[in-house]
């Protein structure tokens, strides 16, 4: 049986979808250091939290496709090297557990504050605010994941440069 040219649908759509949600999710986050935590600013925190829950989420179910269509997959990259192969499977993997991780922490960030009892109801806390170290560790895991994507987006031009081989199409729906 011939092996696919291209993921299962539903990894591209999840694939793109968490490039565009990391994006926006990416800028709120930049954009709330101007904002201070309270009550009049909740919101943006809400939803910078919810958005990157859905990304944990959606990496979660983007590892449950591709493990149950194993079978099913793109060959494997001709790699340069042993070398070159750990490097490419060392960064993907690398990806993948910080789009989970991140926002996991992310979460226990805001969850430390009390403020989600706002979300149900109650008061916002007075005085509330991030542990430093949480989002000191938040911060750091997104812009260590904000790193890795540009080496893996530099990695499939310089792939296409060495073999001409174009990755993306792999990834796309709409390139044949």
């Amino acid at each position: 049986m011939e092996k696919t040219q291209k993921y299962p649908k539903a990894m591209i759509v999840i694939h793109w979808l968490t490039f565009i949600l990391f994006a926006v999710i990416f800028y709120v986050g930049i954009t709330m250091e101007d904002y201070e935590f309270n009550e009049a600013n909740f919101n943006r925190y809400r939803t910078h939290a919810i958005l990157g829950v859905i990304v944990a989420i959606l990496t979660v179910i983007r590892l449950f496709i591709k493990k149950k269509n194993k079978d099913n997959l793109p060959e494997e990259i001709a790699y340069y090297s042993p070398a070159h192969e750990k490097m490419v499977k060392t960064v993907l993997g690398l990806i993948y557990l910080l789009l989970i991780v991140a926002p996991v922490v992310g979460f226990i960030m805001v969850y430390q504050t009390g403020a989600m009892a706002y979300d149900l109801g109650g008061e916002f806390p007075t005085g509330a605010k991030f542990d430093e170290t949480l989002e000191t560790v938040h911060k750091a895991l997104v812009f260590i994941l904000l790193g890795l994507i540009v080496v893996h987006v530099a990695g499939v031009i310089i792939y296409k440069l060495k073999t001409g081989e174009n990755l993306i199409k792999r990834m796309c729906l709409l390139m044949k």
